[in-house]
């Protein structure tokens, strides 16, 4: 949505996905149940997040002004709610605040929940304030509280066995992986509280997700590769070829295995994390078919979505030649430009060349930051479909992930004597899948 809610879309499912509630910014959370025709059944309560644990139901409610009031539980009928104590947060210092001394300023955003082996963290950015809820658990186990994030700020946060680990993205950029113990103790950081190493600080920039794997490792994504990591101190371990633009959401799928999902993107991918064996990391077919929207709020702004595309991966093996084929529509307004990005490490290692026609067209693609190849043409009116083929050509050998992304733009003026630029100005289409090269 262009203007969308305070609140997130909230997803949680039971029974191998059985039953499922969906629910959206102040609209009720619902049960779909058992098949796309089952009847829609509404929960007694307004929840800003929900998540589920083993057999039951976890939900944050906030007030008016997003500040988290109760957690509550609930079994699968999801009709009697019982709230849970939440313990007195414990003062951590995390070291990239912006208080300078002065008291922290609070701009409360709401409760976001996330899980993983070990439990439940509940994440209130613009509280400063983590809480932690081991699995089955009748109340969180622990609280901490650090300086608040800012805005522009993005948080994730996961239990360890010794506590929680936070990922902090600051302007969007700067990145800190920080391990606490409940008792706000510092375990381990990235980077560390010594560390002049300019390599590493490359390494940390740019965050786009965390994922606690087991007792003793974890991931961490960040703009241009995974680093695996050690718990509890976070030595970095291994460092992973991949291409991370957007944030990821991570969620379990069996025993080592995890869906990775990157946000405003169709792709998924499979992660298999075995002790004592390597990583890998698989592009896969969404687990289930997307069903007919919920609700239609209309488009005052250009959105874009596939119409036809696959994130199945693609093997290319020299001489021959490879086109990847979608087509994109706009739902959205008129836009006034389209950009193109095609962006992966195969790229900006020449192991592979592209070619991109639009609308039947060559679009010139000029390469950007070492690791985009970008195009701009003409604009799309709503309502209005366009083919996109994207050609891949061997040079070397290799493999990785590759993103495709069509994004509606209009010229904006820099400023006096400063040369106009594009600025995406609605909803992108993009799609990610591993692209091998033979």
């Amino acid at each position: 949505m262009p203007n969308p809610p305070s609140a997130p879309v909230v997803l949680a499912a039971l029974d191998e996905a059985k039953d499922a509630w969906v629910g959206c910014g102040d609209q009720r959370v619902f049960s779909v149940g058992v098949g796309a025709s089952a009847p829609a059944q509404a929960l007694p309560r307004e929840c800003f997040d929900l998540i589920t644990d083993g057999d039951r139901l976890i939900a944050t409610v906030v007030d008016g002004a997003l500040k988290l009031t109760t957690l509550f539980t609930t079994d699968g009928s999801g009709q009697r709610w019982e709230p849970m104590t939440l313990p007195k947060p414990v003062s951590a210092r995390h070291g990239y605040g912006y208080s300078e001394g002065r008291p922290h300023r609070q701009s409360p955003d709401g409760a976001f929940l996330d899980t993983s082996p070990f439990g439940i963290t509940v994440v209130e950015k613009g509280r400063g304030r983590v809480y932690v809820l081991r699995s089955g658990a009748a109340q969180p186990e622990g609280a901490l509280q650090v300086e608040p994030g800012h805005e522009q700020d993005i948080w994730r946060a996961q239990a360890t066995p010794l506590g929680v680990l936070l990922l902090l993205v600051i302007n969007y950029r700067q990145t800190a992986l920080l391990h606490f113990a409940l008792d706000g103790t510092l375990l381990g950081s990235i980077p560390g509280s010594d560390d002049d190493d300019d390599e590493e600080e490359e390494q940390t920039w740019g965050g786009a997700g965390v994922c606690v794997l087991d007792a003793a490792r974890a991931l961490l994504f960040v703009q241009d590769k995974i680093l695996l990591v050690s718990l509890p101190g976070l030595q970095v371990l291994e460092t992973l070829v991949g291409e991370w633009p957007h944030f990821v959401s991570v969620t379990p799928a069996g025993a080592d295995r995890w869906w990775v999902g990157a946000e405003d993107s169709d792709a998924l991918f499979l992660l298999t994390a075995e002790p004592g064996h390597p990583l890998h990391l698989h592009a896969s077919h969404r687990p289930v078919s997307p069903g007919a929207p919920l609700m239609h709020v209309g488009y005052k702004t250009p959105a874009f979505h596939w119409t036809e595309y696959t994130s199945a991966p693609l093997t290319v093996s020299s001489p021959v030649t490879e086109t990847w084929r979608a087509m994109v529509r706009n739902d959205g307004t008129a836009c006034e430009a389209v950009r193109i990005r095609v962006s992966g490490v195969l790229v900006g290692a020449r192991v592979v060349d592209v070619s991109v026609r639009y609308r039947g067209q060559p679009l010139p693609m000029v390469e950007e930051h070492r690791v985009n190849l970008v195009g701009k043409t003409a604009g799309l009116e709503g309502g209005s479909t366009a083919e996109l083929e994207v050609t891949f050509k061997p040079r070397s050998e290799g493999s990785g992930p590759l993103t495709i992304t069509v994004e509606p733009c209009s010229w904006q003026w820099q400023g006096k004597d400063e040369p106009r630029a594009l600025g995406v100005t609605g909803h992108p289409a993009s799609v990610q899948f591993l692209l091998t090269v033979e």
